[in-house]
C-alpha cells in the first residue's frame, strides 16, 4: 500500500463541544485512553518541522489548503494518483523542473531578465554599429550648436532668440525621456526605436534648411523629441539584443559614445563654422542616421517579453498624457530660469524666481501624480524606489554633470588662456577624451568577466574627483605635461564609472522593466548635463562681471559676449595679462564645482546593490531550493488543483454547516 501523500486531507472529528476538528483521532477505538487519544493528536494535527533556517518559499508559490476536503477513499486516490518530487537544496544535484503558471512568469523581477537569443557576430557587430552612431550623433546635438551660435545670430539677427537654440532641444530631449520609457513597454520595440530615429532626423533638416529663427527652434525641438527614444531606445536595444553577461561591453561602447559626443561637439560645431557652415552641424546627423535607420530595420529583432497587450488606440491611451505635460513644463521653466540667468538677469529677479517656483511646484504635482498612477505611470514608483535604480539615477545625474562641465569648459581654457583654435582646443583634449573611452570599454569588459558592477562605479567616482581637484588648479602658467595629466586621470575615472548605472538597473530588473529605468536614469543624466552647462555659464559670466572693477581699462561686458576665442582682439595688450588671470580665475570657479558633484556621485555609488550579472537567480524562487518533498500532480498545475481542492472544502462546510 503506499504512503500517504503529504497533499492528502484528513478526516473530520467531532469534539466533545461539538466541534470539528481535522485529525485521524476519528478512527481510534472508544478504549483508547484520553492521554493516549491528545499525544495522537499532537503528532498527526502538528505541522511538520522543517529546518528554522531553510525558507522553502511554499507560502510563495502554494495557496494556504483548508484541513478537510473529501472523504477518505477520495484522499486514498489522491495519494495513489500524485507523484512525490523531492527537491534538494544542495547546488550540486539536478533540480527538477516544476510547473509555471503565466502569472508566476510575469512576477519575475529583481534580476530574473529572460535572455534573449544572441545574434551572429556579423549582425551584432552592425547593430551595436548602428545603435552607437545614433548614440553619438544625440549627444554631440547637445552641445554642437554652442560655438556655431555666433554665426547663427549674425544671419538671423535673433540675439533675443538665442538661448531657445540649445534649450528647446534640451528640454524636450530630457522631459520626454520618462514618456518614452513607458512607450517601450507597451509597443514594439524595433518601431519605436525606428520612429524615434526619423524624429530626429526630420528635426536635423529642418534646423539645416531654416530660413529663419523661429524654423530652427521648431526644428530643434523636434530633434529633442527624437533624441528622447534614441537615448533609451540604445541601451533597450541592446537589452534584447545580447545576454545580461555580455551587456555591459556594449554598454560601454555606448558610454564611449556620449562621451566623445560631449567633448567633442563644441569642437565640431566650430570646425563646421570655420570651414564651411553652420547648417553642417545638422546636416552631418542625415546620412549617418540613415545607416542606424537601415540596420535596425533589416537587422533587429527584439526579444518577446510580457507587456500590455490590446489594440494599438488602447494602448495609447496607456501613455501618461498629463504626466508628461507636467514634466514638459516642469522642465521648461527650469530651463527658462536658467537661460534668463545666462543673459544678464540676476537671480533676485522676479522673472527669475517666478519661474524657479513654477519648476518646484509643477514638479510636486508630477511627484504626486505618478504616485497616483502607480503602475501606470511614466516612472513606476515600484521600479525607481528600489535601492540600485534610484542610486544609479542619482549617480547618473551627477557623473554626467562632471562630464558636462569638463567637455564643455576645457575647451574654453585652452581658448582662452593659451590662445589656441577651436581645432586645436578639440586636439588639446585629447588626453581627456582617450582615456574616457577606453577605460569605458574595459570596465565594460571586466565588467561581464567578474559580473559585479559596484567596484567600478565607487574607484571611478572616486579617481574622477581626484581629478577634478587637480584640474581645479589650472593656471595660466601650467605646462602641458601637467595639464595633459591631470586630464588622463579626471578623463579614466569617469570612462570606468559612467556606464555602470545602466548595467545597474539591467541586473535587478525583468527585460519587460529594463526601459523604464532606462529612461529614468537617462532623465537624469540629460537633467545633470543640461542643468550644469547652465550653472556653469551662470557662475562663468557672474565673476567675470564682479571683477570688472578691479581692470578698469577691459571691458568685460565686450569680452563676455565675443567669447573665449576672440575677447583677445576687445582687450588692450597691456590689460591683457591681467584680463587672462581673471579669466582664468572665473573657469577654475566653474572646474571647483565639478568636485561636489563626483563626490556625491562617489557616494550615490556606494548604494548599488552587489549583484552580479554573471548568475541571476533562480527565477522559479525559493521553492526549488528547498529540501521538502513536493506533490506535483502530472498533468493539472499545482496551484490550479489547490484551488479547487480548497473549493470543494469550503462547500463541504458549508452544508456540514446547514446540517
Amino acid at each position: 500500500m503506499s504512503p500517504p501523500s503529504p497533499l492528502s486531507p484528513v478526516p473530520e472529528a467531532v469534539t466533545e463541544d461539538g466541534s470539528r476538528r481535522s485529525d485521524r483521532s476519528a478512527d481510534v477505538p472508544e478504549e483508547t485512553s484520553r492521554d493516549d487519544l491528545k499525544e495522537k493528536e499532537k503528532k498527526e494535527v502538528e505541522p511538520d518541522k522543517r529546518d528554522s533556517k531553510i525558507d522553502d518559499g511554499f507560502a510563495d508559490t502554494l495557496p494556504n489548503l483548508p484541513d478537510a476536503s473529501q472523504e477518505q477513499d477520495d484522499s486514498k486516490n489522491q495519494s495513489d494518483s500524485v507523484p512525490t518530487v523531492n527537491v534538494n537544496l544542495r547546488s550540486d544535484s539536478p533540480q527538477p523542473q516544476l510547473p509555471s503558471s503565466p502569472d508566476r512568469q510575469s512576477q519575475r523581477t529583481d534580476g530574473k531578465n529572460e535572455e534573449p537569443e544572441t545574434p551572429s557576430t556579423t549582425v551584432l557587430a552592425l547593430l551595436v554599429l548602428g545603435v552607437t552612431l545614433a548614440a553619438l550623433l544625440v549627444s554631440l546635438d547637445r552641445t554642437i550648436i554652442t560655438t556655431a551660435i555666433p554665426a547663427i545670430t549674425n544671419e538671423f539677427h535673433s540675439i533675443s532668440e538665442v538661448g531657445w537654440y540649445g534649450s528647446s532641444y534640451l528640454i524636450t530631449g530630457c522631459a520626454l525621456q520618462p514618456t518614452y520609457g513607458r512607450i517601450y513597454t507597451l509597443f514594439d520595440v524595433k518601431w519605436t526605436f525606428l520612429h524615434s530615429v526619423v524624429a530626429f532626423q526630420l528635426g536635423s533638416l529642418i534646423c539645416g534648411v531654416a530660413p529663419n529663427s523661429t524654423t530652427l527652434i521648431i526644428g530643434r525641438a523636434i530633434a529633442g523629441w527624437g533624441s528622447a527614444g534614441i537615448t533609451t531606445g540604445s541601451f533597450t536595444v541592446i537589452a534584447h539584443a545580447v545576454s545580461l553577461q555580455r551587456r555591459p561591453l556594449y554598454m560601454a561602447a555606448i558610454g564611449a559614445m556620449y562621451g566623445i559626443g560631449a567633448a567633442g561637439g563644441p569642437l565640431l560645431g566650430g570646425v563646421f563654422t570655420d570651414l564651411v557652415t553652420w547648417r553642417w552641424c545638422f546636416y552631418i546627423n542625415l546620412p549617418v542616421g540613415a545607416v542606424t535607420l537601415f540596420v535596425i530595420l533589416f537587422l533587429f529583432k527584439p526579444a518577446k517579453v510580457a507587456g500590455s497587450k490590446g489594440s494599438y488606440l488602447s494602448r495609447l491611451r496607456e501613455v501618461d498624457s498629463l504626466g508628461t505635460t507636467l514634466i514638459l513644463g516642469s522642465f521648461t521653466m527650469l530651463f527658462l530660469a536658467l537661460q534668463y540667468s545666462n543673459e544678464g538677469y540676476a537671480w533676485s529677479d522676479r522673472l527669475i524666481i517666478g519661474l524657479l517656483c513654477g519648476f518646484g511646484v509643477t514638479l510636486l504635482l508630477f511627484i504626486a501624480w505618478q504616485g497616483h498612477q502607480k503602475e501606470r505611470a511614466l516612472i513606476v514608483p515600484t521600479i525607481f524606489l528600489k535601492r540600485t535604480v534610484m542610486a544609479a539615477c542619482f549617480s547618473g545625474f551627477f557623473i554626467y554633470a562632471v562630464v558636462v562641465v569638463h567637455g564643455y569648459y576645457l575647451p574654453l581654457w585652452f581658448q582662452a588662456i593659451k590662445g589656441v583654435s577651436i581645432a586645436r582646443s578639440g586636439v588639446d583634449l585629447l588626453p581627456y577624451i582617450i582615456p574616457n573611452v577606453v577605460f569605458c570599454l574595459i570596465s565594460g569588459i571586466l565588467v561581464s568577466k567578474i559580473g559585479y558592477f559596484t567596484p567600478p562605479a565607487i574607484i571611478g567616482c572616486a579617481i574622477a574627483a581626484a581629478g577634478s581637484g587637480l584640474i581645479s588648479t589650472l593656471e595660466t602658467t601650467t605646462g602641458t605635461v601637467q595639464w595633459a595629466a591631470y586630464l588622463c586621470i579626471a578623463g579614466s575615472g569617469l570612462g570606468i564609472a559612467v556606464q555602470q548605472s545602466y548595467t545597474a538597473v539591467q541586473a535587478v530588473l525583468a527585460l519587460e522593466q529594463v526601459p523604464i529605468a532606462t529612461a529614468a536614469v537617462t532623465c537624469f543624466q540629460s537633467l545633470g548635463g543640461a542643468a550644469f552647462i547652465s550653472a556653469g555659464n551662470c557662475i562663468l559670466s557672474n565673476y567675470l562681471r564682479q571683477s570688472s572693477n578691479d581692470l578698469p581699462g577691459a571691458s568685460i561686458e565686450a569680452a563676455i559676449s565675443a567669447g573665449a576665442t576672440e575677447f583677445r582682439e576687445m582687450i588692450p595688450s597691456e590689460m591683457l595679462p591681467s584680463v587672462l588671470r581673471v579669466y582664468n580665475e572665473a573657469l577654475q570657479k566653474v572646474f571647483i564645482s565639478a568636485i561636489p558633484l563626483s563626490g556625491l556621485a562617489f557616494i550615490c555609488s556606494l548604494f548599488l546593490e552587489w549583484k552580479s550579472v554573471r548568475r541571476p537567480e533562480n527565477s522559479l524562487g525559493a521553492l526549488e531550493q528547498s529540501a521538502v518533498p513536493v506533490a506535483v500532480p502530472p498533468t493539472d498545475d499545482v496551484e490550479a488543483r489547490a484551488s479547487s481542492m480548497g473549493r470543494a472544502s469550503i462547500e463541504k462546510q458549508g452544508q456540514e454547516e446547514k446540517q
